[in-house]
């Protein structure tokens, strides 16, 4: 009887030396773990600060808008969070949630796109009114800066903010072809580019440049109209590749609400997200082979 609870008891102490060291390995991994997502989750995050941050300064500051980057982040942050959470408790599917979260992390970066493309059309239409202000102060007998200067003060944002930029760096002492030069980095168009060409080529050669400077807003302004006449007859075309690229995202939706348990299975299950990766797929390149048929180059 005495050896029989010896060796209960001896089974019973490895049982728990078993158990214990069963726990200690579970939490010493788990631990591993933690410390591997929270350096991942970590430089990650770094890693989008610093790119946000870039990305943030350098589009901001070339259209002469400046704010606290940090504030700006903190806010985006926030904004991420508090949208994948509420996805994700009306939703009650953390995939959406996360979903929700990527899109609106990234959504700072195609406001900022969609802004600059606003100021750059804005800057396409003033250039011809501005090139034909400078070209009529020469004519009167003003010299270049005093031409300019002029036209800074009779035209509207953001010309003007360009222009008066490009004289606050002379005033300072920066070369007028290195002033140029900037002003063409900070407006990446074509028109520009056009603009400061025959400034450069004026003053190196002596030049009229007051004609030069109507022709070239002849030749901007029926290229603008050209451009015009280009986007009119593709609308159709876009308006098309909208209601293709919507119409299966729709369908889904409203299948979704009228047969649930028939589509549950498209995002619980591994073959419903092949599914739905493969549609992702197709339409990103419909998309793509739409835009690279409407768009033309004048």
């Amino acid at each position: 009887m005495t050896e029989t609870l010896q060796s209960w008891m001896n089974e019973a102490a490895r049982a728990a030396d078993f158990e214990t060291t069963i726990v200690l390995v579970v939490f010493i991994c788990g631990m591993v773990l933690f410390w591997c997502v929270y350096q991942l989750l970590t430089g990650g995050f770094d890693r989008y600060q610093q790119v946000f941050s870039d990305h943030a300064r350098a589009h901001l500051e070339q259209m002469f808008v400046f704010v606290d980057i940090s504030q700006l982040f903190a806010v985006n942050v926030i904004l991420v969070i508090a949208g994948g959470m509420l996805a994700w408790l009306f939703s009650g599917n953390m995939v959406i949630g996360a979903i929700a979260a990527g899109a609106l992390a990234v959504f700072p970066r195609f406001l900022v796109r969609i802004v600059r493309e606003r100021r750059h059309k804005k800057l396409r239409e003033q250039l011809p009114d501005a090139s034909m202000l400078i070209s009529g102060a020469l004519r009167a007998g003003a010299a270049l800066p005093a031409a300019m200067a002029q036209m800074v003060a009779e035209m509207p944002v953001p010309i003007s903010q360009e222009f008066d930029l490009l004289l606050r760096e002379q005033r300072i002492g920066v070369e007028f072809e290195s002033a140029l030069e900037n002003l063409e980095k900070r407006v990446p168009l074509e028109e520009y580019a056009l603009f400061c060409a025959a400034l450069k080529i004026a003053r190196e050669t002596g030049g009229n440049l007051a004609e030069t400077l109507e022709r070239l807003s002849d030749t901007l302004r029926q290229k603008a109209a050209i451009e015009g006449k280009i986007r009119a007859l593709t609308a159709q075309g876009k308006l098309q590749g909208w209601v293709v690229g919507l119409l299966p995202v729709l369908l889904i939706f409203f299948l979704f609400k009228l047969e649930p348990v028939a589509m549950h299975p498209l995002f619980t299950t591994w073959y419903g997200w092949v599914v739905v990766g493969i549609i992702a797929v197709m339409e990103g390149l419909g998309a793509i082979v739409i835009k690279k048929i409407i768009t033309i180059d004048v």
